[in-house]
């Protein structure tokens, strides 16, 4: 047996093939690592520019025109047409609040220094923060809701703002004014943790978990000494908000269905990985192959690295199909199969070494893949970022993790190995039943680019699942259980992936070694 690999890999890298297919990954790592825009989009830029004062000034002077005086004369003949004109009117004053808001928020921005940590702080009240339009999710934009208080009580006549709620409005602003001022940022984090527990003790039942994410966001600043700039812990912090705001919307749904649940461990393990960067100041963007951590940002060497499979699977999968037909397909087609046939060797012992010596020639495509990658990453994008370890988030134990990114490539590639190797089968499998080597490679490489594409994203309907999970394709990806992950896929999960790979493994190698024992080779 062992003899007979050596034979099939000495058969497989004497051709010239095999070693144009090498160079011909190495050129698209290349292509693919400089070219790719999803890999090199700019930094985000916060803009801490002037706002345009004199633009909201037109505005607002053009709403308040378009406003009719306290004593006009309604001309109404019908109910109807009075109603549709409050409504109007009431819009007007809608708008022109918002313009003395967004007037009054823009002079106080204007206030402060172009890259000053005011105008970043500022940044993050201008931006705000929703979630599916929930109007209640504002409380990082304390200051901005303050002056809405102030305008709707100075300019709405018809307005629900009492004036023990006005007066206190203006006693927080003005101390969010004093604050700034002040020029001491940390001075400005504590003023806004005090102001939000205050809300939070008159809030206790609707919205008190929502301002407690604000406080923790707060408190995590704080504390971690992380001062408003243009950096990736501000990054990690602008993230950790979003993903904090996610996980708290799945937490309070009432009816959870496994799709939540799986979307609610998702987001936890991302709130860990944040917070992980913000108290170990990471200065790196630490987004893995499951997560994108800071979005928007240039993708350094590590992180290339990191998502090699992600983004070379089909190149493997091509060098797969075409050393499996060729070995079978292209050997019966010349008749050279002949030769192995009239030695002493049984057809199953042939075939099975034929299939070891494609599976130990994928192995060595992969390690070549990934040193390709590793090399070119570190020259396009530098070698430095590989200091930083693979940081990981356990779902058995819950907690963040890190280890040698060569450790992790490694171990993914074991993880995805089998994948490679079903893909083998199947062609070895085609290879015995027909002696069609382009049909065969065609087919499968069809049959891997809709699996992974529209079967995948079909298969995450729960509906649809109930066939689709016992489909090969997905379960033959075990990097997706790495780390306790798990599959977007409902009732999927290791043991399940495991037993259905086994089958088909067995169907596809069983099969091929019968058939391939009963074929009849002409000398023709």
């Amino acid at each position: 047996m062992i003899k007979l690999i050596e034979n099939e890999l000495i058969k497989i890298f004497k051709r010239k093939s095999i070693y144009v297919l090498l160079i011909a990954s190495l050129i698209a790592i290349i292509i693919y690592n400089y070219m790719n825009p999803d890999q090199n989009p700019a930094t985000l830029k916060i803009n801490t520019n002037d706002l345009d004062t004199s633009s909201l000034e037109r505005d607002l002077e053009n709403t308040q025109n378009n406003i009719p005086e306290e004593n006009a004369t309604i001309q109404s003949e019908t109910q109807n047409e009075l109603q549709n004109f409050l409504q109007n009117l009431n819009n007007d004053v809608e708008n022109l609040i918002s313009k003395n808001v967004s007037l009054e928020f823009a002079k106080l921005y204007n206030r402060y220094e172009t890259e000053s940590w005011q105008r970043y702080a500022l940044n993050e009240e201008r931006n705000g923060y929703s979630f599916e339009n929930n109007s209640n999710l504002s409380y990082n934009q304390d200051i901005y809701n303050n002056i809405k208080i102030i305008k709707d009580y100075e300019i709405n006549p018809n307005t629900q703002i009492i004036e023990e709620q006005y007066n206190k409005s203006i006693e927080v602003y003005n101390g969010y004014i004093e604050a700034l001022d002040s020029n001491n940022w940390k001075q400005y984090v504590l003023y806004k943790i005090q102001c939000l527990k205050e809300e939070q003790e008159l809030d206790l039942d609707k919205n008190s978990s929502w301002i407690q994410i604000e406080i923790d966001i707060n408190q995590l600043r704080l504390e971690n000494n992380i001062k408003y700039e243009d950096d990736k812990l501000n990054e990690y912090i602008e993230q950790y908000r979003g993903e904090r705001y996610y996980l708290q919307n799945y937490e309070q749904l009432e009816e959870k269905n496994e799709f939540i649940e799986k979307q609610i461990e998702k987001s936890k393990g991302k709130v860990s990985l944040l917070e992980y960067a913000i108290k170990n100041n990471i200065t790196q963007d630490i987004s893995s192959e499951s997560y994108n951590i800071i979005t928007e940002n240039k993708i350094d060497a590590r992180i290339s690295f990191i998502r090699t499979f992600e983004h070379f699977d089909l190149i493997i999968v091509i060098i797969a199909i075409y050393i499996s037909c060729m070995i079978v397909t292209e050997e019966t087609n010349k008749r050279t199969i002949k030769n192995l046939l009239t030695k002493p060797h049984k057809r199953s012992t042939i075939l099975i070494s034929k299939m070891i010596a494609c599976f130990i020639t994928i192995v060595i495509s992969i390690i070549f893949i990934c040193i390709a990658q590793y090399i070119v990453g570190g020259l396009i994008y530098g070698f430095d970022s590989y200091n930083l370890d693979y940081i990981g988030y356990d779902y058995n134990t819950e907690q963040v993790f890190t280890m040698n990114i060569v450790q992790f490539i490694i171990l993914e590639a074991i993880a995805k190995l089998p994948m490679y190797i079903i893909v083998i089968l199947f062609c070895i499998f085609m290879g015995t039943i027909n002696n069609n080597t382009s049909m065969t490679m065609i087919l499968t490489l069809i049959i891997f680019i809709v699996a992974n594409s529209v079967i995948a994203e079909w298969s995450k309907v729960e509906s649809l699942s109930v066939i689709s999970r016992y489909f090969i394709t997905n379960n033959w990806d075990f990097s997706t259980y790495l780390f306790g992950d798990f599959s977007d896929i409902p009732q999927i999960n290791l043991e399940f992936s495991i037993v259905v790979y086994v089958v088909y493994f067995m169907i596809l190698s069983i099969s091929s070694v019968k058939i391939f024992s009963n074929k009849e080779i002409n000398n023709k």
